[in-house]
């Protein structure tokens, strides 16, 4: 509780205060005492008041200091514990020591794979199932909705030096019943390479009735009319008094005629 320095005066001057007559200038002396006084006591008290303030500013700084250097260092052990794998990362060659029951796991850089005969040769096993070539060429041929697709299987049903039964027949078919004129003519040009078969004799005779395609019908008949069998005679004089036929197509069949005689 702050003194009533006033009131102090007064007790120290008491005698002072009895005169009738106060001395001159007497209040400006008493106000200069008192703030005399106050000063003094106020440099009496703020000294200590600072002094306790930077202790205490001190202490709390310390303490802040203390608290954040232990929760790093318990958080940085909490990393550590919980990915033990870390040290196995930094250096391939440390053992990471698991649970009691189970044994040690050990990082280590993968190794390339090496290539052993038995290694080869169960890799060389694994090859691609080799694909039929006449299987490929009927697929083709049976594919409807491409004129090209029909294209390529006849293509390369004319680099095969045989045919088997299914391709021929489905070559045969392709001559005498597509409705692409392209795709006949070299159906009927692969077939001219087998027309010693039989069976592919039999199917372009039976052409000579069924094809109306000038063009078809010219390399048709250059391809028949060496045969001199009455059958294809028959056909050829048909396909010649048919008003139909075109002029040049005639003129081919009597050439024809002409020369089996």
């Amino acid at each position: 509780m702050e003194r009533d320095f006033f009131k102090q005066y007064i007790q120290e001057h008491k005698d002072a205060f009895e005169n009738e007559a106060l001395p001159p200038n007497m209040l400006g002396n008493i106000l200069d005492k008192l703030k005399e006084r106050e000063n003094q006591a106020a440099l009496e008290v703020t000294p200590v008041k600072k002094l306790k303030l930077n202790y205490t500013w001190l202490a709390v700084a310390c303490t802040l200091l203390i608290v954040g250097g232990a929760y790093l260092f318990v958080s940085q052990e909490a990393v550590d514990i919980k990915d033990p794998h870390n040290l196995s990362a930094a250096n391939p060659s440390v053992k990471v020591q698991g649970p009691k029951n189970t044994p040690a796991i050990e990082s280590s850089v993968q190794q390339p794979t090496v290539l052993t005969a038995t290694t080869y040769q169960k890799q060389s096993a694994i090859k691609p199932a080799k694909i039929d070539i006449n299987q490929a060429i009927y697929k083709g041929l049976t594919d409807s909705t491409s004129v090209a697709a029909r294209l390529d299987a006849i293509i390369e049903a004319g680099a095969l030096t045989a045919l088997n039964q299914s391709l021929k027949a489905k070559l045969c078919t392709t001559f005498n019943e597509d409705s692409n004129d392209n795709v006949r003519l070299a159906a009927l040009e692969v077939l001219s390479k087998f027309s010693n078969d039989k069976y592919v004799q039999e199917q372009l005779m039976a052409g000579l009735s069924k094809q109306k395609d000038p063009v078809v019908q010219l390399e048709l008949i250059k391809i028949m009319g060496n045969n001199g069998s009455p059958e294809t005679t028959d056909k050829l004089i048909a396909m010649a008094n048919n008003p139909f036929t075109v002029d040049a197509v005639k003129e081919q069949v009597y050439y024809a005629l002409l020369n089996n005689q």
